[in-house]
């Protein structure tokens, strides 16, 4: 967003859109146009400005309208191309910070995800090519953590959660994800080895090579980008390992097996810990704010603990339904 050339036309667009909300003779003439409005962004929420930027491509044709009754400036053609073709860019990472900081999400959708930006990135060809560049090497650097073994800061948490869900697992079975996945079972056999110490032997190592399938399934549909890289790219074949020990036979059938119902004594503790790991922090921080709610001086009377009066707040849905 801070880029010069995104970051000039972000303000002209801004500026347009504060000049017609100041405006109430226009406000009132866009409701009646279209009954909508144009929409500020916020300056502590990026995905507000994506928000901003898509009201002024919905409702374009009347915002030029409403303009021109009024003899107001509005953006230059090429302006309107150029918001068109940033908002492309940006849509899918709008959907995937709305995606992650919801209640309902696990770890294991972090490097699904993230995965998936970077194989937008490559196959987008509608916005300009320096500012694509730039959010593929800043998408790379700021989470090396995630996807790169090779970082000092590298955590393999989000990529054994991705392998031991079986509805993303397969993400990980391509050739370029060698090195992620490797690390990824490393760690899973550290914590399956904690679990199962008592049948745990020395002589774990880690599945180099696993089978992948030869098409993305279904569930991965929700991630279009990468569903058609790995379309390209999956070309794995079938590996003769002969592993004796029940751990690594266990973690070798359930990826040769991941879209098949089986019981993984060994790796299910390890499944629970990490899969129902929630994908990021905004959900504990809407619990803080519902406790703030909820113990203010407004409800002082309540004789309910804490405990169950948020457990039912979070949970109301549920309830009624």
């Amino acid at each position: 967003m801070k880029h010069p050339n995104a970051d000039s036309l972000i303000s002209r667009a801004r500026k347009l859109v504060n000049a017609v909300r100041k405006s109430s003779v226009a406000n009132e003439a866009m409701i009646k146009k279209c009954g909508k409005t144009l929409v500020r962004d916020c300056s502590t929420r990026w995905n507000s400005t994506f928000d901003m930027l898509r009201r002024l491509l919905e409702i374009r044709t009347e915002v030029n309208q409403v303009l021109e009754e009024l003899n107001m400036d509005t953006l230059l053609t090429s302006d309107w191309a150029k918001l068109e073709n940033m908002v492309k860019l940006l849509e899918p990472f709008a959907i995937h910070t709305d995606q992650l900081q919801s209640d309902s999400q696990s770890l294991s959708q972090v490097v699904p995800c993230l995965l998936n930006l970077e194989a937008h990135l490559q196959m987008t060809t509608a916005a300009g090519k320096q500012l694509v560049q730039v959010l593929l090497k800043s998408l790379r650097d700021r989470f090396a953590a995630i996807l790169s073994p090779d970082s000092p800061q590298f955590d393999a948490t989000p990529a054994a959660a991705c392998l031991l869900d079986p509805s993303v697992s397969l993400i990980l079975q391509t050739p370029d994800m060698v090195p992620l996945r490797r690390a990824a079972q490393s760690f899973v056999q550290n914590l399956a080895a904690q679990y199962n110490s008592a049948t745990t032997t020395s002589q774990d190592t880690v599945i180099a090579t696993q089978t992948a399938a030869e098409s993305p399934p279904p569930v991965l549909q929700k991630y279009h980008f990468l569903a058609s890289h790995m379309e390209v790219n999956v070309s794995m074949t079938n590996q003769s390992d002969h592993v004796t020990d029940s751990l690594l036979t266990e973690m070798k059938r359930y990826i040769d097996n991941v879209k098949d119902e089986a019981v993984y004594p060994k790796l299910a503790p390890v499944a629970l810990d990490l899969v129902s790991a929630p994908a990021s922090q905004a959900f504990v921080e809407r619990i803080f704010s519902v406790c703030g709610l909820l113990s203010s001086g407004l409800r002082n009377r309540t004789t309910t603990s804490l405990e169950q009066r948020v457990f039912l707040k979070t949970n109301k849905k549920l309830l009624l339904d």
